[in-house]
């Protein structure tokens, strides 16, 4: 059988420390050696340094988000300092709100500021509640009256515009904290979003440039849905082809986009037409 890859997609990782590198390292390059533990260390030392008392990272939302996820790729579980910062997170009040208009004017969020991390540029407002719902659920809060009552409201949003929770960017960051969720990723909301993700994919498997391809790709690896694994076994020919000579993809953030592309393989294997990597 022809292999899947021409190049390996891990090499990019061996040697570096991101909090990417390290998951990489330990779960896929199985590496348990002295210096992993040392780099892992460090790197997780540095994750958790600066942190208020309040549970805040710098007195900025978007730092304590980057470093929760950072966290979640190294540390894994809840511990109190974790618990602090997602208790802020809950407390803010674009999270408390009983309603928002999903089409109102707000503040950007853009690509430069998301650097690692699984969103897209879009409005604050519902960058805010996405990133909120999918920490709080990777990190074992998914029961939580707080988060179930915000997905709620959010099913119901997205089921009265038929999938379309705002832009195609921005919602991505929907699919997103759906997709990590036990019961809302199989919503029937989630599954009106992937049949409009079906009607504008190309016969390559890419998508217009307003939606992010490698975060979506990730996205949808999360999903136990025939639509999901339609959509994914479209983008592998695309895959294939478009890796770098070095096993990574993408011009800027090479490292970021192969780690969510390998995510995805290795979660969805079986839908690979040629042999695994």
């Amino acid at each position: 059988m022809k292999p899947f890859l021409t190049h390996n997609p891990l090499q990019v990782f061996s040697k570096r420390k991101t909090p990417m590198a390290l998951y990489v390292r330990q779960k896929w390059l199985q590496e348990d050696t002295r210096r992993w533990k040392n780099d892992f260390k460090q790197t997780v030392d540095a994750l958790y340094s600066e942190q208020s008392i309040n549970g805040l990272w710098k007195n900025s939302f978007l730092i304590t988000v980057q470093r929760l996820f950072a966290l979640h790729l190294t540390v894994r579980n809840k511990n109190e300092q974790i618990e602090k910062a997602l208790e802020w997170l809950l407390s803010q009040e674009v999270f408390l709100e009983q309603e928002t208009n999903l089409y109102m004017p707000s503040e950007k969020v853009f690509a430069r500021g998301l650097q690692n991390l699984p969103f897209s540029h879009g409005c604050y407002e519902h960058f805010a509640k996405c990133a909120i719902l999918f920490l709080a659920t990777i990190f074992g809060e998914e029961r939580d009256t707080r988060i179930i009552r915000v997905y709620e409201m959010l099913r119901i949003k997205g089921e009265e515009k038929e999938g379309k929770w705002c832009a195609w960017s921005c919602s991505n960051n929907f699919l997103r904290a759906f997709a990590v969720h036990p019961k809302y990723r199989e919503s029937n909301v989630v599954r009106l979003f992937l049949s409009r993700l079906e009607a504008v994919q190309r016969e390559d498997g890419s998508w217009p440039i307003q939606i992010p391809f490698y975060q979506t790709v990730n996205a949808l690896r999360h999903l136990n849905l025939e639509q999901s694994d339609k959509l994914l076994k479209r983008t592998l020919l695309k895959l294939r082809e478009t890796q770098n000579s070095d096993g990574t993809w993408g011009k800027k953030q090479k490292e970021w986009n192969t780690f969510l592309i390998v995510h995805a393989i290795k979660r969805k294997s079986y839908l690979l037409s040629f042999e695994k990597i």
